[in-house]
């Protein structure tokens, strides 16, 4: 028996792990283009921005690409462009970031929440067909933390429905379902280029598509300056010659040209890092396993997966109930960076946006005359979604090279204090 940590007992993990969790990595190419940028006046528009386009368009091989100032807006470029409107319905998971569904609201559209899977977190397909109604415009699905949902099961369900479906692919730059890239298997792909994904540019998003309607459509709302380039007459028709004043909405979503050049360069090196990251975050799964009471994340056969958070499940009832908390806490002692869950993620339906059903203060978008039956979230309603996030426990993603020892270190520190959990009752 060992004393933990916690107790007095001498701490599992002895190395620094700070200058490997280090993100994001920025360069001195990154430092030099913007540089030049800022040295040529170019802080407000540049060709940096559709170089950019090209460039991620080309990597994920789709025909369109549209830069926004953050992964949030492209996801209500994305609504917008699918044409939901008061009284339509989207399908959303229970668990995820709130502002993947409250741009569902900014389009007066209704978020129709939808229980997750257990072992991947993400959207069940099964869930997704008895959500299903005539007022079901959209379907939006997560690949939470960097793993893939099930594609294939969902588009087959949207197809025989005909609803398009919005990939959030904002923990997933360069993962793979069946050797497909995210963001390219639905109808309209939307990334966070936010300052701690996978791909970074401070701040920044994009949206991608092959369909040439959404992308023109998504331009009309943010991008009003691009208008009288577009292919269709009804949309171009939005900005007249001069002097007619433009009649589009302006939301002005573009992206910064400094967070474009950022993300151009931060791109040419994804597949690398992502891989140095995928292979410490691999072998840590493989000394996790196996041990009592501790489930590492999921990959699916067919997925190729990058982590953007390393959750691990928690089954107290495996470790004589000790609360995941008091876990925790020894794990900390020991010199683990853990923390409980994903910070900032709850299930949705618990937000009070969502309880009290009053964004806008006069009833709508829920009670809006247009809607056609009224939606409710319930406590208990999802209850994967409610227990899943009672069980995790976040660890570090490790995206620079490290020493093996570090991570035999952290294998240990679980391995201890799961060894030695009546200490802890």
């Amino acid at each position: 028996m060992e004393k933990l940590a916690l107790h007095g007992g001498p701490k599992a993990v002895t190395l620094d792990d700070r200058i490997v969790q280090g993100w994001p990595i920025i360069t001195d190419e990154e430092i030099e283009l913007v540089t030049d940028l800022m040295r040529k006046g170019e802080i407000s528009t540049s060709p940096i921005v559709a170089e950019f386009e090209r460039d991620f368009a080309r990597y994920h091989g789709v025909k369109y690409a549209l830069a926004q100032n953050n992964g949030t807006s492209t996801l209500h470029a994305a609504y917008f462009a699918v044409g939901v409107g008061p009284g339509d319905e989207v399908i959303t998971p229970a668990y995820s970031w709130h502002l993947q569904a409250t741009p569902i609201l900014a389009t007066n559209g209704i978020p129709v929440f939808c229980d997750i899977e257990p072992k991947t977190l993400s959207i069940d397909p099964k869930e997704i067909e008895k959500k299903i109604t005539p007022q079901t415009k959209a379907i939006v699905v997560l690949h939470p933390f960097g793993h893939p949902a099930e594609m294939d099961e969902i588009m087959s369900i949207a197809k025989s429905h005909e609803i398009p479906v919005i990939e959030d692919a904002s923990h997933a730059h360069g993962a793979t379902y069946k050797g497909r890239k995210m963001g390219t298997i639905g109808d309209i792909g939307c990334f966070s280029l936010q300052g701690s994904k996978l791909m970074v540019a401070g701040e920044g998003g994009v949206l991608i598509t092959n369909n040439m309607e959404y992308y023109e459509r998504a331009v009309t709302l943010g991008h009003y300056e691009r208008i009288p380039s577009l292919t269709m007459e009804k949309y171009r028709k939005y900005y007249p010659d001069y002097p007619k004043p433009p009649a589009c909405f302006g939301f002005k979503y573009r992206i910064h040209p400094l967070a474009a050049a950022i993300a151009k360069v931060q791109l040419k090196y994804l597949d690398q890092r992502n891989e140095v990251r995928k292979r410490n975050l691999d072998y840590l799964t493989k000394g996790l396993t196996g041990i009592r009471g501790i489930e590492p994340p999921y990959t699916a056969p067919h997925a190729t997966v990058y982590w953007l958070n390393y959750l691990t499940r928690y089954h107290a009832e495996e470790l004589k109930g000790v609360p995941r908390d008091r876990f925790i806490e020894a794990l900390r002692a020991e010199g683990v960076s853990a923390y409980s869950g994903r910070v900032g993620y709850l299930p949705l339906h618990w937000n009070p946006v969502f309880q009290e059903r009053e964004f806008y203060g006069k009833g709508c978008p829920f009670d809006c005359p247009h809607a056609k039956r009224k939606v409710f979230y319930k406590i208990g309603d999802y209850p994967i979604a409610e227990q899943m996030y009672t069980k995790l426990i976040g660890l570090p993603t490790f995206p620079n090279p490290c020493e093996r020892e570090l991570l035999d270190q952290y294998i240990d520190a679980f391995q201890k204090v799961v060894s030695n959990v009546d200490q802890l009752l």
